[in-house]
């Protein structure tokens, strides 16, 4: 192979690796913790590269009614306003888009947004509306133009935004548009991704405090993570400290196998044991749905506790699909 080949070649690989991403907080913040360091450091000993760029692990791209979008479930629209994040976390489920050089192709632009909005004022089944990504609030100017948009869509009635911006990047995030966009419909859900008490540093703590006070109804998501919160105490705290805050968890989510997150991955009857301790000790607003959104089919079922005697081999889809867990992760049996 020549020089020349040679150059091409690793430019390739490095504009298709999930690359690493950490803003300045969050280098200084995995000075002092393990958790933070792990989940967003890249790691040379387990990460496979280059990215799969053409998996489809959850049926997204199959379910796309308008580029930028997911339809999946019956009402509800997911908007993907971005395709990049303030960082990346090495466990995303995401590295087909997100972190391989899909950056500027995937923040959506003004003549998209327009389009996905004539697709969902002609859709009057649409009642929800889920702004993701990437991370929406790296599309500030997008999801500002998203919102005032669908504020003349009578029939959407719920909106959303997911985001782990602020975990990321407390210090540059916009209040005065995340006050705006509260009041883009009567209800507005805010839903912050947190998986170590160790995000929930002041700054992140007063911001969403701050968040509480504009009318957002918050919500988090959490991943199960092997090595990062793998136990009882840790989620216990965690979950305790969110139900103080006024915030609601809402899901824990099985972690997803893909290009480099097997390290992450944990038993799925490792997590069944963690939740049924959880479950006899955490009111139930403090306890979130334990889910697998499952791969190659549609829906986040819920994962049953060790209190019924049940046979995680198999799994069934929202449409009436059954799945063996042992062809999707064999980490799981």
């Amino acid at each position: 192979m020549s020089a020349e080949q040679n150059i091409v070649v690793k430019q390739v690989e490095e504009e298709t690796r999930f690359s690493e991403k950490l803003t300045p907080y969050l280098k200084e913040l995995s000075k002092t913790s393990q958790a933070i360091k792990d989940m967003y450091e890249f790691n040379p000993e387990y990460e496979t590269l280059p990215a799969n760029l053409d998996v489809d692990l959850l049926n997204e791209k199959t379910s796309t009614p308008v580029f930028g979008t997911v339809k999946k479930y019956d009402g509800q629209l997911l908007v993907l306003l971005s395709y990049t994040c303030a960082a990346n976390c090495r466990y995303c489920e995401r590295q087909d888009r997100v972190g391989v050089g899909l950056d500027v192709e995937g923040r959506l632009k003004m003549s998209q947004i327009d389009d996905i909005v004539d697709y969902i004022a002609n859709d009057k089944s649409i009642y929800e509306v889920i702004a993701s990504g990437g991370d929406p609030l790296t599309n500030p100017k997008g999801l500002q133009y998203l919102f005032n948009r669908l504020k003349a869509i009578d029939h959407v009635k719920v909106v959303r935004i997911h985001t782990r911006y602020p975990l990321q990047n407390p210090g540059k995030v916009r209040m005065e548009l995340m006050e705006e966009l509260a009041q883009a419909k009567p209800t507005v859900y805010l839903s912050l991704h947190i998986d170590h008490p160790d995000e929930l540093q002041p700054e992140v703590i007063e911001m969403i405090r701050a968040f509480k006070k504009m009318g957002y109804v918050l919500l988090t998501q959490t991943v199960f993570l092997k090595t990062i919160n793998d136990d009882k105490e840790t989620l216990k705290t965690l979950f305790l400290r969110l139900f103080e805050l006024g915030v609601r968890p809402y899901y824990i989510y099985h972690g997803q196998e893909v290009t480099s997150t097997r390290r992450f991955v944990m038993r799925l009857e490792d997590e069944m044991a963690i939740m049924t301790q959880l479950r006899n000790e955490l009111s139930g607003l403090a306890f979130p749905q334990h889910v697998i959104d499952i791969p190659s089919a549609s829906g986040k079922v819920v994962v049953p506790s060790e209190h019924w005697q049940t046979d995680t081999a198999t799994v069934t889809d929202f449409y009436g699909k059954t799945v063996r867990t042992a062809d999707w992760s064999p980490i799981t049996n």
